[in-house]
């Protein structure tokens, strides 16, 4: 249930974002939703001081930010031009960018099943995408373009997590996001609206909140569990998508997103397989 409300209030986000979109440019959107972020964080890091910025990897936390930056501004992007149900359907690819960049930086193996998983995950793309049958649009190549972004950045995050708490990544990653997205936006800048910052600053609510439900899911249940409810934020993007913006979804986004959705169900549960054996070794005998 967490992890389906955590789907809910990212795609009310989303919808936001698109709303938004209409009347600002994308990037001083992503600009301003991150700026709006910082002050939703303003609590954390007033309350764990100094202590929160000591890290030995202050260079790695700052491409991390820069990357997931330009994610961050080729995604709202996407959101302008694209459905939104579309838009989810190729943001749950990510997880197969994140195997391939653990492969080529962390130096895990690239096994059969991983292959095969990858494979399996492009499939969909091409599904959803349809080359050939379909013209390709801008929006959906910038988000062909971030998803590996995304993933670098979740690479990233299991390298640091090993030295730096969570509160951390995500204080080093809203601030390095914020002033990596700060002289784009003011090249392209214009007055907001004091609906426009309104608006805005229920993305950063709503996009906080996405994931700390998120994190309140994973804590009660293992990923391979959450995983295929993922596929639910396309049946609440087709919702609002049809009653908001007047959007009808192709039967093709459904069947492309159901494979990627079993691709990366099949790699949380590779992964977990991996980590559970190690985790007995160390364990000892349980305690009664």
């Amino acid at each position: 249930m967490w992890v389906a409300l955590a789907g809910l209030l990212f795609v009310v986000f989303i919808a936001l974002v698109r709303y938004i979109g209409n009347e600002l440019h994308p990037i001083q959107a992503a600009f301003l939703r991150y700026l709006f972020g910082l002050l939703v964080l303003l609590p954390l890091f007033l309350r764990s001081g100094m202590g929160l910025f000591r890290s030995r990897h202050i260079r790695l936390h700052g491409f991390r930010g820069c990357i997931h930056a330009f994610g961050v501004m080729l995604w709202f992007y996407a959101v302008s031009q694209l459905p939104i149900a579309e838009v989810t359907a190729l943001s749950l690819i990510t997880p197969i960018f994140v195997v391939v960049g653990a492969v080529l930086f962390l130096r895990e193996r690239l096994t059969r099943p991983r292959l095969v998983a990858v494979i399996l995950g492009l499939v969909g793309v091409l599904v959803i995408l349809r080359p050939g049958a379909a013209v390709i649009q801008w929006g959906a190549i910038a988000m062909l373009f971030a998803a590996p972004m995304f993933a670098t950045s979740k690479v990233l995050t299991k390298f640091l997590v090993r030295d730096d708490s969570s509160g951390t990544l995500v204080a080093y990653l809203s601030i390095f996001a914020t002033l990596t997205m700060l002289i784009p936006a003011w090249w392209v800048w214009q007055s907001p609206s004091s609906s426009d910052l309104m608006f805005l600053a229920g993305t950063a609510i709503f996009a906080t909140t996405s994931h700390l439900c998120m994190a309140r899911g994973l804590a009660l249940v293992d990923i391979t569990v959450t995983q295929p409810i993922d596929l639910l934020q396309l049946v609440w993007s087709s919702l609002i998508g049809l009653m908001f913006f007047g959007e009808k979804l192709e039967m093709w986004v459904w069947v492309g997103a159901g494979i990627v959705v079993i691709s990366a169900t099949y790699i949380a549960r590779l992964e977990s397989r991996q980590v559970l054996p190690k985790e007995g070794k160390t364990a000892g005998r349980p305690k009664r």
